[in-house]
């Protein structure tokens, strides 16, 4: 019996001793955020080789206000941790061509303050903008819808999650319909020339 139990910890220890190493090498891989991917066949590789996969979720800043949702319930920081909680590694962050549109326009209703009161009213438009700035202080009521934006990228960076940047309509709404004027090329709103001007606007901002 006694030497049975010594040859159970002989094996033990050897096991024990064999796992390091796999350990050590599952905190020693790349980086985050190991880009940029790439596809081989079905599989999506980070820049050193890793398969990629992705758990995520969807964060919708394409409706009227065009703002990411939940700002007036939470602060930024608190849902990213919330998502990384959940053991999701990337975030769908949906956007409007009508947000870009409205840079170049260069119109007044780009504002924390404007745009939700075009959105929803002058007086649930302010009692929103109330909740948001108290949730996220950081912000005023002139911080633009872009910046507010550049705050969500940040905070998912910081802890590590990845962004799919994702257009999802031309004109802000809630989505989708066959008959909407989003669906398809030429459609009401969507603009073919706007629409590229505004895939390579959110490109080259992302990218600086």
């Amino acid at each position: 019996m006694k030497s049975s139990l010594i040859c159970l910890q002989t094996v033990l220890t050897a096991l024990v001793a064999n796992a390091a190493p796999l350990h050590t090498q599952l905190e020693t891989r790349a980086s985050w955020p190991d880009l940029p991917f790439k596809v081989s066949g079905r599989n999506i590789l980070s820049a050193s080789g890793s398969n990629v996969v992705y758990v995520g979720t969807n964060w919708p800043g394409h409706g009227e206000s065009m703002l990411p949702e939940g700002l007036n319930y939470n602060s930024i920081e608190n849902i990213v941790g919330l998502i990384k909680s959940l053991d999701m590694n990337a975030v769908r962050l949906t956007y409007a061509i009508e947000m870009i549109d409205d840079i170049y326009a260069n119109s007044p209703d780009q504002t924390l303050e404007a745009t939700l009161v075009k959105a929803l009213g002058q007086e649930n438009g302010t009692a929103v903008l109330s909740q948001i700035l108290e949730h996220n202080p950081q912000f005023n009521s002139e911080t633009t819808r872009l910046e507010v934006f550049d705050a969500v990228a940040a905070e998912l960076a910081k802890q590590e999650i990845w962004i799919h940047l994702d257009n999802h309509v031309s004109k802000a709404k809630w989505c989708c319909g066959a008959d909407d004027g989003n669906a398809w090329f030429g459609d009401t709103y969507f603009d073919v020339d706007n629409w590229v001007r505004g895939l390579g606007y959110m490109a080259d901002h992302a990218k600086s």
